[in-house]
């Protein structure tokens, strides 16, 4: 067992209200946007109104979960006055710090003494410019994901105050630290900028390069600016040594399932290196349950060495994951008392059975789940199946959870 080191706090994205009653009490903080001033704008963002909720609910969590503001877009004179009243309601809340790089930003949040971390956005990638958000006040600094393990030894060695904090899993950008001009130019307009919230991934695409002679560098349809999603599951005991305080989970954009599955395997994998069990072989297992979510392929970004062309999906633009969700059918009625549902099976490719995981989604609802029993006709069933030919069935199935009326029921299963 580990005891003279303290454990890295674990950071995970939330998009809503769904994502962070479902992770519940997996990390040691998360961080979150609302409909303004992050960089993931087309996420299911929390409304301004709800600061307070999400900070109560997150500190009354046990152990309490800390709640981290995204404010780290560019700003503009025209939203300083907005911001800065989103910063003091910040503060009134009780958010734990903004997430920041603009300097108005960071201003704003000494005027109203809220704390603030660097974000990855102000490419931090030496140590000067590391010590110079320290000097005016920075409880932490989100280092550029450009550096190698030697690069950010050497940065936390000089901080005397600020921590430091690391992405470890999730998307990476073709550009340096996500500040690309790609997407905007593409679409002629600034609103449509990386560095607005508002990408539109360009890079995931198929390019050709021609040059002014009309030459074509031949790509045979590769995605050549696609890069693959960072996974550093399998070497946790290398990021904990390096004295890393806090590590990130990137995911804004990602549904709940995704959130809670990387973050269980990364809060395991801190958890065994600290009680002395951490191994190969359990990593390997973490790798594969991972990798079973939303994933364009692995690879270890720049910690060990640059990135080659082995760390860019040159085949498939999206999800490579061989597990897909599908529909199954719909909830028509919850009985509390006994745990019932009647449901409406309307899909005819997949045969439901006892013991089968679920997952239900409704409106404001997000659960995983397993049918226990199934009822069909009065009677008691292993399985069941719509028939083609069949109109939507109706059954009987008893849950663990409260679902409501017309909630979606899916299943994972893994394609061909």
């Amino acid at each position: 067992m580990i005891i003279n080191k303290k454990p890295p706090e674990l950071l995970v994205p939330v998009q809503n209200w769904k994502s962070l009653k479902y992770i519940k009490n997996i990390p040691n903080a998360i961080y979150f946007g609302i409909d303004k001033y992050n960089m993931r704008l087309k996420a299911d963002n929390f409304q301004r109104s709800d600061l307070s909720k999400i900070t109560e609910y997150c500190h009354n969590q046990e152990p309490k979960i800390k709640s981290y503001l995204c404010t780290n877009i560019i700003i503009y004179n025209s939203e300083l006055e907005d911001l800065e009243l989103l910063i003091k309601e910040a503060k009134v809340a009780n958010v734990d710090a903004i997430i920041a790089h603009d300097i108005a930003a960071i201003n704003l949040a000494k005027k109203f003494k809220l704390k603030f971390h660097i974000s990855t956005q102000a490419n931090i990638s030496n140590i000067e410019s590391a010590i110079f958000y320290e000097a005016i006040g920075a409880e932490r600094i989100v280092l550029a994901r450009e550096l190698s393990l030697n690069q950010i030894k050497e940065i936390k060695k000089k901080l005397k105050i600020s921590k430091i904090e690391c992405f470890i899993h999730g998307s990476m950008c073709t550009s340096i630290s996500g500040r690309c001009y790609l997407s905007a130019t593409i679409c002629e307009s600034e609103k449509f900028s990386a560095n607005r919230g508002l990408c539109t991934q360009p890079c995931r695409r198929e390019w050709k390069m021609i040059d002014d002679e009309n030459h074509e560098i031949i790509y045979d349809g590769k995605l050549f600016l696609n890069a693959k999603d960072l996974c550093m599951i399998e070497y946790i005991p290398e990021l904990i040594n390096s004295n890393i305080d806090a590590f990130k989970i990137e995911g804004r954009m990602k549904n709940p399932l995704y959130v809670k599955t990387v973050a269980q395997c990364y809060k395991e994998a801190i958890n065994s290196y600290f009680e002395g069990t951490y191994n190969k072989e359990k990593a390997r297992k973490w790798l594969r349950k991972v990798s079973n979510v939303y994933n364009r392929g692995f690879h270890t970004g720049f910690y060990f060495q640059k990135p080659t062309i082995k760390g860019i999906q040159l085949q498939k633009r999206g999800n490579i994951s061989s597990y897909k969700k599908q529909y199954i059918g719909k909830i028509l009625s919850y009985k509390e008392s006994t745990g019932s549902a009647k449901i409406l099976i309307e899909n005819i490719n997949i045969s439901i059975e006892n013991g089968n995981k679920i997952i239900i989604i409704g409106e404001d609802t997000y659960l995983d789940d397993t049918i226990k029993k199934i009822i069909y006709n009065g009677k008691k069933v292993r399985s069941i199946k719509r028939k083609k030919e069949e109109s939507p069935i109706e059954a009987k199935i008893s849950l663990k959870n409260k679902v409501k009326c017309n909630d979606k029921i899916y299943t994972y299963i893994k394609s061909d």
